[in-house]
């Protein structure tokens, strides 16, 4: 009804203003002016722009329509627009520091300098690795197994129905994260489809040194590297 989507309009607007309350207060409190502020505003209003220019309705429009023929014309149009935005982003996320905190502001600007990267892979001899997603057995596999992607997701449990702030994670968190990454690298592969990993995994390997989990990870390598030694041990 026009009433509950004109009250849900009125929750949205009121959730937006309370984070913007926020921000301000964070802006005034790390640099001890509003002036910041105001730059905030206008660098959200920057990266909207950023996101515009790529125009993301026509890139998944041409993407669902992409096949052998097109991909040439395809990854040479968007591998270089795809850099555009994460330079254009990298470039009006400057004017938001002193309004966030400081481990939200680095983890942003370490992911967008690693997009390159992962488009590097992701555009090499025409997306060689992204055209696989439109195989149709391979679509088909990962079909079949929409259930188990979501057995995947449901690891995270309530560690914040997936929105995680990954500034302060909790040592729960950091193994749900583990294992969740384990279970999709595990579909993909079986699905033939390993070398996608490669290509998320870039950003995700850059921002992990930059949380709390990566003591946890440094650990449970140590383990593992003590397992497999006790496995090679007991086998021989």
């Amino acid at each position: 009804s026009s009433e509950s989507s004109e009250s849900s309009e009125s929750n949205k607007t009121d959730e937006k203003q309370q984070i913007m309350k926020k921000v301000r207060e964070q802006c005034i409190e790390n640099s001890g002016s509003d002036d910041y502020f105001f730059l905030f505003q206008m660098s959200i209003i920057m990266a909207k722009k950023c996101i515009a220019a790529f125009d993301t309705k026509k890139f998944k429009n041409d993407y669902g329509l992409l096949t052998n023929t097109t991909r040439g014309a395809f990854f040479s149009k968007y591998c270089p627009k795809g850099r555009t935005l994460a330079s254009c982003l990298a470039e009006s996320l400057k004017f938001t520091e002193p309004c966030v905190k400081v481990a939200a502001y680095k983890m942003t600007e370490v992911l967008l300098r690693t997009i390159p990267q992962a488009l590097d892979l992701a555009c090499h001899n025409d997306g060689e690795i992204v055209f696989k997603l439109k195989d149709e057995q391979r679509k088909e596999c990962m079909a079949q197994k929409a259930d188990e992607i979501s057995t995947c997701f449901n690891m995270l449990g309530n560690t914040g129905q997936y929105v995680i702030d990954f500034t302060e994670l909790t040592q729960e968190q950091c193994s749900a994260l583990t294992n969740v990454r384990q279970c999709m690298k595990d579909i993909l592969k079986s699905c033939d489809l390993a070398e996608i990993v490669n290509v998320y995994e870039i950003p995700i390997n850059a921002i992990l040194p930059l949380t709390s989990c990566l003591n946890q990870t440094e650990q449970q390598n140590v383990n593992l590297h003590e397992n497999n030694s006790i496995v090679e041990i007991s086998g021989a």
